[in-house]
């Protein structure tokens, strides 16, 4: 029998009503939208999800987290219609009076340039060398300085998102950086004799990065399907920096999954395997700060 929701006006609406509901929630009682001008805003944007969350400015503490899927409903839905959305029907996401609003993107459009070799006005060649292809004119080139490393990290975003997030909130300083870069962050400040593989887990990728004595040695961003794939890009990754599985240790961030699986297969491979364990707490678990995402840990 044919499907007819597609042309069934009445089962869109339900559909898209359906498809605006949290995938997770989580607040703490202190939330108090009097105090938003204290509270620091966070999206982190991918093509199949984004979350977003409040963070107070003073107590540092995750007070608000909603995480949703993007849209499949229908084909031509984008990034900033499934946000504007959710935007359009939320309690306080339209206050203009946030302190700060930072917008975390998890795609493949990165690199990092030593910053010795760095050239402003290559900067989007730097992105298609990478990209092994032109940039589209919906791209918008930006770049960060890594005094630490010693780098360039550039990156591109979608203009239609940052023109969504300019005009929402033309009051508020936006801040925009790479998935990649956020977990560099939190890798750098580790020091250990032996390499340390951060391994950023997610639904469909992974973010992978190796730094030994604060030097960055690998940086990547995978597609995975399963715990099998991200095994072999943990060791094809050490295989190309011939590091060998005994000297490294190997840290994971993110959506590890409850079974265990991941960690279960890796250990068999890698002596020393870790996981962050705040990464373990679910957007569901009522009384615990959700630390799914990798921009809730820094």
């Amino acid at each position: 029998m044919m499907d007819f929701t597609l042309f069934n006006p009445i089962r869109q609406l339900e559909a898209i009503i359906s498809n605006i509901q949290p995938k997770g929630k989580f607040f703490l009682p202190s939330f108090d939208v009097e105090k938003i001008p204290t509270y620091q805003l966070f999206f982190e944007i991918s093509t199949k999800n984004f979350c977003f969350w409040v963070k107070d400015s003073f107590s540092n503490q995750i007070i608000w987290v909603e995480e949703y899927a993007i849209s499949l409903f229908e084909v031509d839905s984008s990034v900033v219609d499934n946000i504007s959305l959710i935007y359009n029907s939320h309690e306080f996401l339209k206050s203009i009076k946030w302190h700060s609003i930072h917008v975390h993107c998890d795609s493949q459009s990165f690199i990092q340039i030593p910053l010795p070799y760095f050239r402003k006005e290559f900067l989007q060649k730097y992105l298609q060398l990478a990209k092994g292809h032109l940039l589209g004119n919906h791209e918008q080139v930006l770049s960060q300085i890594d005094e630490d490393l010693s780098l360039v990290h550039v990156f591109s975003i979608e203009k239609q998102v940052m023109d969504w997030f300019s005009e929402t909130y033309p009051l508020v300083e936006v801040s925009y950086m790479p998935v990649c870069q956020i977990l560099l962050n939190l890798a750098k400040i580790e020091n250990s004799e032996n390499p340390i593989m951060h391994v950023y887990v997610k639904e469909d990728s992974i973010n992978l990065v190796v730094v030994h004595h604060h030097k960055l040695l690998l940086c990547n961003r995978f597609q995975t399907r399963t715990t099998n794939d991200i095994l072999f890009f943990v060791l094809a990754s050490l295989n190309e920096l011939s590091i060998h599985p005994d000297k490294c240790s190997v840290k994971l961030h993110g959506d590890l999954g409850a079974d265990g699986q991941l960690y279960a297969l890796l250990v068999e491979y890698i002596q020393q395997v870790d996981f962050d364990e705040k990464s373990q707490a679910t957007l569901n678990v009522e009384g615990q700060i959700p630390r799914k995402y990798i921009g809730m840990l820094v």
